[in-house]
């Protein structure tokens, strides 16, 4: 497996109530000062394959273990193909390319793909299969305050001090989740769909937090230079050759 996780925070995930799955933690994760969370926002599920789902993916590793599935095509068996797209187009915002990529793509392109996905966390919101005959799928509400409760500890276990949030939905559950309040007005970075803002997450600590344009939309634009630029001065907010500044708003 090319992207193996980081396993260390594993007994520490399973003190958690409740939680269901752990987030994959690249082998590389903080290394630079930056503690980098991503969230996708949840997994839809038609109803006639959702208690076949839910049995197969009981292990808590089941998602964290192939996220290498969605980053190079030829990798995504099944249903998971559907989410490959989605992850690309993210990544290829993010690392800054200028046109697609694949497995044959130049070593430097393939080492910048490589190198962001060792560098951070991944995960759903919701810390569950959501049940819908559509592609676009809702929580129940007791999913979404399950999943705050998890999530809060998640980031605490991380130390997350940087957190890219797909879309709306998945933006507003972080910043609601109890305990978590923002210190700085919310701002709007230049783009639709683009925006963030700063939580006090407790302890004498602060998060970065950046809501994106869902991956999967065409208003994200994976190749906009103004999408790419949001995300690159995102992650050096709050960074510095000696780590982060998590105490500072």
């Amino acid at each position: 497996m090319k992207f193996q996780r980081d396993e260390s925070f594993d007994a520490r995930f399973d003190k958690i109530p409740d939680i269901r799955w752990y987030p994959y933690v690249g082998k590389h994760f903080g290394e630079n000062g930056a503690r980098i969370m991503v969230y996708a926002h949840n997994i839809p599920i038609a109803t006639k394959c959702y208690d076949k789902m839910r049995e197969d993916c009981k292990p808590k590793d089941s998602w964290a273990r192939c996220l290498e599935e969605y980053i190079y095509p030829e990798k995504s068996p099944g249903f998971r193909r559907r989410y490959t797209n989605t992850f690309r187009g993210f990544i290829k915002g993010a690392v800054g390319l200028k046109a697609n990529y694949g497995e044959d793509s130049e070593p430097s392109i393939i080492q910048r793909v490589d190198s962001f996905v060792e560098r951070i966390a991944y995960l759903n919101f919701i810390q569950d299969l959501v049940k819908s005959d559509k592609a676009l799928a809702y929580a129940e509400p007791e999913q979404i305050e399950r999943s705050k409760e998890v999530n809060r500890e998640i980031l605490k276990v991380l130390d997350i001090t940087h957190c890219i949030c797909w879309g709306k939905p998945t933006y507003e559950y972080v910043c609601s989740i109890p305990g978590f309040n923002k210190v700085l007005p919310e701002k709007y970075e230049g783009k639709s769909g683009f925006s963030s803002c700063v939580i006090d997450v407790g302890g004498g600590k602060t998060m970065q937090c950046l809501r994106i344009h869902h991956p999967s939309m065409p208003g994200f634009g994976p190749f906009s230079d103004t999408t790419q630029s949001i995300i690159s001065r995102f992650l050096e907010l709050g960074t510095s050759a000696n780590g982060s500044n998590h105490n500072q708003p």
